[in-house]
C-alpha cells in the first residue's frame, strides 16, 4: 500500500507539474523581513523557546503565491498549537539520555527583536544553499537545514511539498517540526520497524525505508515516535 500511494503521489505531482516547477523563485536579495512578535505563548512546557520568523525579500514571486512574514509565522503558530507537535511534550515529557534530555518539555513564543533563541527563515533555493553550504550542509536546491540558532526553510519545497508528503500542509508541519527538533537537540533517526510511523527526525523526503510518512513528534495518544539514531 505504501509503495502504491507514493507512486500515485509522484504521478499526480508530475501530471500537475508541481514537482521541480521552474516558476519557483530561485533567488532573492539575501536580506530578510521580520514577522511581528506575539504576546501569546504556545504550549505549557517547562522551557520557553523564543523564536524570530523571517522571509527573504527581493523575491520575484511571479505566478506563485506570495508568502509574507506574518503568513509564514501564522502557519508555524498553527503547527505548534497542535498537541502532536513539540508542545505535546508538556503532557508527555521526553527523556532521551543520548541527547542529554531528561523529562524535557518546551513552549514557544514568537518575538521580533534580536533577543531570541532561534530564528526561522523562509528563503529561496539559492539563498538556502549558500547559507547551509557555509556550514558544510548540501541542500541541493530543495532541502532545508539548521545550523546553530538558525533554521533555513527552502521556498521550493514550502511551495511544492515533497512527493512523499500527503499534502502541502503535511510537508509544512514535517519540515518545521524536523528542523526545530534539531535545534532542541535531536539528530537524525531511522525507521524503527517497517510499517510503523516514521520519526519526525527521519529524513523522510529522502527515503522512508519501509516506515509510514509522519510529520509529528507525537501520536494523537501522546506517544513520542522515535527510531534508531543515525549520523
Amino acid at each position: 500500500m505504501q509503495t502504491a500511494r507514493i507512486a500515485g503521489l509522484l504521478a499526480l505531482c508530475l501530471a500537475l507539474t508541481a514537482c521541480g516547477s521552474s516558476t519557483v523563485p530561485e533567488s532573492g536579495s539575501g536580506e530578510f523581513a521580520t514577522a511581528d512578535g506575539s504576546p501569546d505563548v504556545i504550549g505549557d512546557g517547562e522551557k520557553l523557546i523564543t523564536y524570530l520568523v523571517e522571509v527573504e525579500t527581493g523575491v520575484d514571486w511571479g505566478d506563485v503565491p506570495r508568502v509574507t512574514p506574518d503568513a509564514f509565522a501564522d502557519e508555524i503558530t498553527g503547527i505548534w498549537s497542535d498537541p502532536r507537535s513539540w508542545t505535546g511534550s508538556a503532557a508527555h515529557p521526553i527523556t532521551a539520555p543520548e541527547h542529554d534530555l531528561f523529562a524535557a518539555s518546551w513552549r514557544f513564543q514568537r518575538v521580533s527583536g534580536p533577543d531570541r533563541d532561534v530564528r526561522i527563515r523562509l528563503a529561496t533555493p539559492d539563498t538556502v544553499d549558500a547559507h547551509c553550504a557555509a556550514t558544510g550542509l548540501d541542500t541541493e536546491g530543495k532541502y532545508s537545514c539548521r545550523f546553530g540558532d538558525t533554521i533555513m526553510i527552502n521556498l521550493r519545497r514550502w511551495l511544492e511539498g515533497s512527493p512523499i508528503s500527503p499534502s502541502i500542509s503535511d510537508y509544512h508541519a514535517g519540515v518545521i517540526n524536523h528542523e526545530m527538533g534539531h535545534f532542541l537537540g535531536f539528530g537524525h533517526q531511522g525507521c524503527a520497524t517497517p510499517g510503523s510511523l516514521a520519526p519526525v527526525m527521519m529524513q523522510q523526503s529522502i527515503a522512508l525505508d519501509g516506515c509510514e510518512p509522519n510529520v509529528w513528534p507525537f501520536t494523537p495518544d501522546g506517544d513520542f515516535v522515535s527510531g534508531p539514531s543515525q549520523i
